[in-house]
C-alpha cells in the first residue's frame, strides 16, 4: 500500500463528492465538514454509480434502491446492500489530499 496524491478538479465543499481514477481505479472522494473520504464508485447492491447521490449526515444513499452507506467505512447501514464500499485512508498534508491505495 502506498499513498498517492489526489489531484482535485477544485476543492470541495462539504458534501460534495467527485469521482477521480488513480492506478486503474475509480475512487470517490467525499468531503463532510472537514474530513474527506475515499470509497468505492459503485453501489455494491445494484453497480450503481454513487457519484451523484446525496449524503445524509455520515451516509451517501444509492437512491436507486435505498441502499446506504457508512461514509466513514463504507459498511451498508441500510437497504439491500449487505456488501461494504471499499474504502480508502486519506490524510491532508500541508494542505493536500492523500489516498492510500
Amino acid at each position: 500500500m502506498s499513498w498517492h496524491p489526489i489531484e482535485l478538479p477544485s476543492p470541495l465543499a462539504s458534501r460534495e463528492k467527485v469521482s477521480i481514477r488513480l492506478e486503474d481505479r475509480e475512487i470517490l472522494v467525499c468531503r463532510v465538514e472537514d474530513q474527506y473520504f475515499a470509497l468505492s464508485t459503485r453501489c455494491t447492491h445494484s453497480a450503481w454509480p454513487l457519484v451523484n447521490e446525496p449524503i445524509e449526515g455520515m451516509e451517501i444513499v444509492c437512491t436507486l434502491h435505498g441502499a446506504r452507506f457508512d461514509i466513514r467505512d463504507g459498511c451498508p447501514s441500510g437497504g439491500p446492500a449487505s456488501k461494504p464500499l471499499s474504502s480508502y485512508p486519506v490524510e491532508l498534508r500541508d494542505g493536500e489530499l492523500y489516498v492510500r491505495l
